[in-house]
């Protein structure tokens, strides 16, 4: 009898490796490494790329400008130091301006004439009065960190509010005018100005100045207010007989966006003379 022993073949032989067209290649990252590295190649990267973000930058501000139209808003913030000083005079004294002359709201820009609206002055005003507030508060030693925000975010909230108001009083009167959103913007925002003078006055002066500087100035943005719309509210009456000859309407509307601001300025700077005791952070009273 013949007697085969079994064949024992290497590990190799016994299980033969995946031919080359079966193998998964790896990637050869190295590789890749030096080919970016090429100045050709990273040349056409950087073209590339600066084509592309030049591409999506145009397309943004494309579709973009359907809703909010920033051409129209860099106008409004096309102000000179020049411009930014005879304005703030007019605003704290306007009874000494003569020259109330009607401004287009398209055509000039606010560097060009006094009476154009601007955003640069509000903004700048509203920031200047939370910071004010504050400093109010301190001296009373009744501020915490939380009062800024608090400030801030409630006087946004009541300009909304203003806005709202007046946008709602216009649908529903039926009155339409030459003034534009920005504009009314722009007009409700100057009250900040006189908002910054009661609380410094309070600041240095207590309660009395406070006052006094709150009569003054809301008589200052009544005036100015007036003098300034009734060329754009009134606009079929000639003259200083605008408002004696224009709509009740009109002349309702006039008087409304006039005479609101008086009550919103000492709605957000009486608490200055006294503290914020009305008001409530969740968790702490201030």
């Amino acid at each position: 009898h013949l007697h085969f022993k079994p064949l024992r073949l290497p590990l190799h032989h016994q299980y033969p490796q995946q031919g080359p067209h079966q193998q998964q290649q790896q990637p050869n990252f190295e590789q890749y490494g030096q080919y970016m590295r090429d100045p050709m190649v990273a040349n056409m990267a950087m073209q590339y790329g600066s084509s592309l973000a030049t591409s999506g930058k145009a397309y943004v501000e494309q579709n973009l400008d359907r809703y909010i139209p920033i051409s129209r808003v860099k106008f409004y913030f096309a102000v000179t130091t020049d411009y930014v000083i005879h304005k703030l005079i007019l605003l704290v004294f306007p009874f000494l301006n003569k020259e109330w002359g009607a401004y287009q709201s398209s055509g000039n820009e606010p560097t060009r004439h006094l009476n154009s609206p601007d955003l640069y002055i509000p903004l700048m005003a509203f920031a200047t009065y939370v910071v004010a507030v504050a400093i109010a508060l301190g001296n009373q030693g009744k501020f915490t960190p939380e009062l800024l925000g608090m400030t801030a975010t409630t006087a946004f909230v009541w300009f909304l509010i203003e806005i709202g108001v007046v946008q709602l009083a216009m649908y529903l009167i039926s009155v339409s005018t030459e003034i534009r959103i920005f504009d009314l913007a722009s007009f409700s925002g100057y009250k900040y100005v006189h908002m910054i003078i009661c609380v410094t006055m309070a600041i240095f002066l207590g309660t009395m100045g406070y006052y006094l500087a709150f009569f003054y100035s809301s008589a200052a943005i009544v005036y100015f207010l007036i003098c300034t719309l009734r060329y754009i509210i009134l606009p079929d009456a000639a003259g200083s007989d605008r408002i004696a000859h224009g709509s009740k309407r009109r002349n309702n509307l006039l008087l409304l966006i006039a005479f609101i601001q008086p009550l919103i300025m000492f709605w957000l700077t009486y608490h200055v003379t006294y503290g914020p005791d009305a008001f409530e952070v969740p968790g702490k009273k201030l």
